[in-house]
């Protein structure tokens, strides 16, 4: 669900995106400097981001992860393992847009047009 909802996003803005497919080959993913990672946590995905960040070719990348909001414990160890911020699914999904643009193109905001209401008839 959140692959489509990045790939909708990052398509939309033009910024082109990779995905893995398995955890253990985030650290060859990020070998060339990506602006971010985004990960969907889990006890899983730590080791892999433990890895990324004690690299000194990789551990400059930004790491986004997201997690349920109840998910307390777990949102402490991303932050030790070095996950630079941690959001809640909800608010990653509300913001996704403005991140990949903080990422990418720092000092550019996004302007979302409102519709105008058609007139009575």
């Amino acid at each position: 669900m959140f692959r489509a909802k990045i790939d909708a996003a990052a398509r939309n803005l033009n910024i082109p995106v990779e995905f893995v497919a398995r955890m253990d080959d985030l650290s060859k993913a990020c070998a060339d400097d990506p602006a971010a990672v985004f990960v969907e946590l889990s006890e899983g995905a730590l080791p892999a981001i433990a890895r990324l960040k004690k690299s000194a070719k990789t551990r400059g990348v930004p790491v986004v992860g997201f997690l349920s909001h109840v998910d307390k414990k777990l949102a402490d160890e991303s932050r030790a393992q070095g996950v630079d911020r941690v959001l809640a699914r909800s608010q990653f999904s509300e913001t996704l847009p403005e991140l990949i643009l903080e990422f990418t193109s720092p000092g550019v905001e996004r302007i979302v047009e409102e519709e105008r209401e058609l007139p009575e008839e």
